[in-house]
């Protein structure tokens, strides 16, 4: 009986062992295997001999999480490879990787973009991509699978800088999560047009509202693909100006005495065709109230295939005009139709050697001002920091850019400036260093970009500004460098 029963056991045993087995073997995985490294090995992924893994901080890099973390610089920094994470079930959203490292020499562009991740199907099918974020701390990047949540996936990293500085990529924490902050969540309407509120010029291409109260610009469509530049119209804007009061020394005068186009009483406005004339008429009121005999007028002429915008200034006082913004572009979050999408918006910009230059700034805007009284700015001079004067959104998931550069027969020198309103969250979250909902309490949130030019231009004079052009077009680089080609073209 024993015997028997002893048998039974054992052909039982043996039956659930060769079941659970097959179950192993057939069931797919879950979970993505040494995603944090802490094995001190690569169990569970494929590496080519530059990657390897190290504990400390190989004397720049911070913020990875545990003891181990894979880096690409085991065989030197022009050293090339991949490393491959085995096939996984991807269970949430997306995969949550810490990262650091450079896509370029000084995070330029030049010569050419590098270091990046994949999240792919099994079968090799590119599902999303993120490039290194130029900085030697650990930040936290999500790649978007939510399409193909359920489906066997896995990572590559690949490191193809093959330069001697700037071409490290690290990677650590690798996990399956959810979106932060709504990323899946599709972008809000904006409001409906109001012609009581708002006056509208559109063609086949292009649609731009402006309001009637002050002149500022509120919406900004391209037509071909739905999408709106300006989604928070709160922070719309159109110019301004600065008239200079001059002290008894050079050192005591006055520079900062602003006049805001959104402070000041649209006076009146006429559409005639595909061109829209603005007017305000003097005398203006500065940022504390006080008058000056000035007056603007602003064009905005759909032509082009986009929207060329042109700016006089009838500076009637004595006072010289000093910088000058135009024009001004508020409320820019992005490109796309989710808030990932907006979030992996990138910013283009010309750098030297026929490259670009680029930089997440929906994601995490970087501060490259540690003064002054407005949120974080960044500030790009042409023709010293760049060689054309124009720049560039571009949103890969959405497939759709536009451009906004400077037309100008002078060549005059320039600052492309944006800044974040109202400030950052200053260290990087998992979803960037944009303030969240709960933080802004209902305030407006986004980029605003202008044009800037150190005018110290007399009074009693009319000022033209550099009239700017605005178009939407694929996505790539080079086509919205193809635009600025073509938009010298385009009649000031």
């Amino acid at each position: 009986m024993g015997r028997t029963g002893g048998t039974l056991i054992s052909h039982t045993s043996l039956f659930i062992a060769c079941l659970f087995l097959a179950l192993v073997i057939s069931a797919p995985l879950s979970a993505i295997r040494n995603g944090t490294f802490e094995t001190g090995t690569f169990d569970g992924w494929t590496a080519d001999p530059n990657w390897v893994i190290v504990d400390n901080n190989c004397g720049f890099y911070i913020g990875w999480q545990g003891n181990y973390w894979a880096w690409s610089g085991g065989k030197g920094e022009p050293a090339v490879g991949k490393l491959r994470s085995k096939p996984f079930v991807l269970d949430k959203e997306a995969v949550r990787i810490m990262i650091s490292g450079w896509n370029s020499i000084f995070g330029t562009g030049n010569p050419r973009k590098w270091n990046y991740i994949t999240l792919n199907l099994e079968n090799g099918t590119e599902i999303d991509r993120v490039y290194a974020p130029n900085t030697t701390t650990f930040v936290p990047v999500f790649l978007d699978g939510s399409k193909h949540r359920g489906k066997r996936v896995y990572i590559e990293a690949v490191d193809d800088a093959d330069q001697p500085s700037f071409s490290m990529l690290c990677i650590d924490d690798v996990r399956t999560a959810n979106l932060p902050g709504g990323m899946s969540k599709p972008v809000g309407a904006l409001p409906a047009f109001d012609p009581k509120k708002s006056i509208r010029l559109e063609d086949s291409v292009c649609l731009v509202e402006a309001s009637k109260s002050n002149g500022s610009v509120t919406r900004i469509r391209d037509k071909k693909s739905g999408l709106d530049l300006i989604l928070e119209p709160r922070l719309a804007g159109s110019y301004k100006f600065a008239l200079m009061i001059p002290g008894r020394e050079p050192w005591q005068t006055l520079e900062a005495n602003w006049i805001f186009g959104r402070q000041n009483k649209l006076s009146s406005y006429s559409v005639d065709g595909d061109k829209l004339t603005l007017r305000w008429n003097g005398p203006l009121k500065n940022y504390l109230g006080a008058k000056f005999n000035a007056s603007v007028t602003e064009t905005i002429e759909l032509t082009g295939g986009g929207a060329l915008f042109s700016m006089s200034i009838d500076n009637k006082s004595n006072y010289p005009v000093g910088e000058v913004y135009f024009p001004v572009v508020g409320g820019i979050q992005g490109l796309g139709r989710t808030n990932g999408q907006l979030k992996a918006t990138e910013m283009v910009r010309p750098a030297a050697n026929d490259s670009f230059a680029t930089a997440n700034v929906f994601h995490i805007f970087g501060n490259m001002s540690a003064f002054g009284d407005q949120g974080p700015e960044q500030f790009y001079s042409y023709p010293e920091g760049q060689p054309e004067p124009w720049v560039g959104f571009a949103s890969a998931k959405a497939g759709r850019a536009v451009y906004i550069g400077a037309r100008d027969p002078s060549n005059r020198k320039q600052v492309i400036r944006l800044e974040l309103k109202p400030a950052s969250a200053g260290t990087p979250r998992e979803d960037g260093n944009w303030p969240r909902p709960e933080e802004l309490k209902g305030l407006p949130v986004g980029v605003e970009l202008s044009f800037v030019e150190i005018a110290s231009f007399p009074g009693r004079r009319v000022y033209q500004a550099a009239p700017v052009f605005l178009k939407f077009t694929d996505c790539e680089n080079r086509e919205l460098r193809k635009v600025f080609a073509e938009g010298k073209a385009v009649r000031p």
